[in-house]
């Protein structure tokens, strides 16, 4: 928490914070669904709370500093019209405060303990007009016959009216019954908003003894509209659940919101895993903790009889073979997949694209992925462990180049120049096949 506390402290523009602290997520634990969201709710539960609004630090100075213009420091951007502007400190104005899971769901009633209330990870400054028009409304895809609330152009994005989808939100109907679809270029951020507000609280009392909602979302309106009760509920449900998951591919993290979770993060003292990791939503919400089938382990037939029967690539000089791993969606079109390299030394690792499959030794470990080569990036390796892609980084697929359904090979060949097996300074992971889809 230090690290966050301080960067609090000193007052950071977005722009200024860091990235993910050193080992936040050290305790994760991805092997199946059920342990990926338990240990993810351990990790970023209990965060420090700010008032609504108060005369200290509240969330109108947090989400003033999140949702900065990047090209104007005086102005804010709002969520959901995608205007610039001027900032007004809190209080009544142009713009407010939406509740992404509306606080009529579960803890209408503020207060102290009231958690989710001031969550400003699920916080976003909006224009007080759309705020009144989305109301309490579930988000899900609309059509061209509901109500257009469009957007304006502002740093590049957002603009036009008249065609659905376009870059306009859309709306119809009122309370759980009707809906609101956020324009393209904020749908991702909202439904990450509230994938992280379903594991972040799951009942329970905060470690400074508040009693916590617990916050599921789902694709059943009766549930989302027993609700709606006026009072703060020890269960509550939200949706529409499968829009949320198929706007989180269509608008992956872009880097503000990268530096808006920073900012939060460095107040709150915790993170938006998804922001962080968008390939986790596949294994807590779908099911889905790795995508293809591993091969070419290092079980037999290593260089210098260097096997291992333990998983992973033929063995290195920490005694362990260097294992590759892949969570995500195979899509060329909603490409969400991170390949995982572990068990390496600290070291340079070149993470590679193959169209065959082959097995043959090579330095002190097996190649086993040849054809048509393609470098995706070299990243170094930290407690022995890095992936492809970083925030930032282009996609597999786009840097890949795959541009139809097909089947690829993966590895990664990282250096180990310890003396320990041939002359060669470099070994390899085991290898990985995905199967992509359209």
């Amino acid at each position: 928490m230090i690290p966050y506390l301080l960067l609090a402290a000193t007052c950071l523009s977005p722009a200024a914070l860091a990235q993910i602290p050193p080992n936040y997520y050290t305790a994760v634990d991805t092997s199946t669904p059920v342990v990926l969201r338990t240990s993810l709710h351990g990790v970023i539960d209990d965060h420090v709370r700010f008032p609504y609004t108060a005369g200290t630090t509240d969330t109108w100075d947090v989400l003033e500093l999140a949702d900065q213009d990047p090209a104007n420091g005086a102005h804010v951007v709002d969520v959901y019209g995608n205007q610039s502007l001027p900032k007004q400190g809190g209080g009544v104005g142009i713009y407010n405060r939406e509740h992404t899971w509306p606080n009529s769901y579960g803890f209408p009633d503020d207060g102290s303990t009231n958690y989710p209330y001031t969550d400003c990870h699920a916080l976003f400054l909006c224009d007080a007009g759309y705020n009144t028009s989305r109301s309490n409304l579930p988000y899900r895809f609309c059509s061209a016959s509901c109500t257009e609330r469009t957007t304006v152009l502002t740093n590049g994005e957002g603009g036009g009216s008249g065609l659905y989808p376009g870059n306009s939100n859309w709306r119809s109907g009122s309370g759980s019954t009707g809906s609101w679809e956020t324009w393209r270029g904020r749908r991702g951020d909202v439904a990450r908003a509230l994938l992280y507000l379903d594991v972040r609280y799951e009942g329970g009392t905060h470690v400074g003894g508040a009693a916590e909602p617990d916050l599921i979302l789902t694709d059943d309106v009766s549930l989302i509209t027993a609700s709606n009760t006026g009072s703060n509920l020890s269960v509550a449900y939200m949706g529409i659940r499968s829009a949320l998951l198929d706007w989180h591919l269509e608008d992956p993290p872009d880097a503000k919101e990268r530096e808006r979770n920073d900012l939060v993060g460095s107040y709150q003292t915790n993170r938006n895993p998804f922001i962080d990791h968008p390939e986790w939503v596949e294994c807590v919400f779908v099911g889905t903790c790795s995508v293809g089938v591993g091969y070419c382990y290092g079980d037999t037939g290593c260089p210098c009889g260097n096997d291992t029967p333990s998983g992973g690539g033929c063995l290195n000089s920490l005694g362990v073979g260097g294992t590759l791993s892949a969570m995500g969606r195979a899509s060329i079109t909603t490409d969400s997949v991170v390949l995982s390299g572990r068990q390496m030394p600290n070291s340079s690792a070149l993470y590679y694209q193959g169209t065959t499959q082959i097995v043959a030794p090579f330095g002190d470990g097996l190649r086993c992925a040849s054809g048509t080569v393609i470098r995706l990036g070299t990243q170094t390796n930290v407690g022995g462990a890095s992936q492809y892609p970083e925030p930032g980084d282009a996609s597999i697929s786009q840097r890949g180049q795959v541009l139809a359904p097909g089947t690829r090979y993966y590895q990664c060949w990282y250096r180990n120049a310890a003396v320990y097996c041939s002359p060669s300074t470099f070994n390899l992971t085991n290898a990985w096949r995905i199967d992509w889809s359209a």
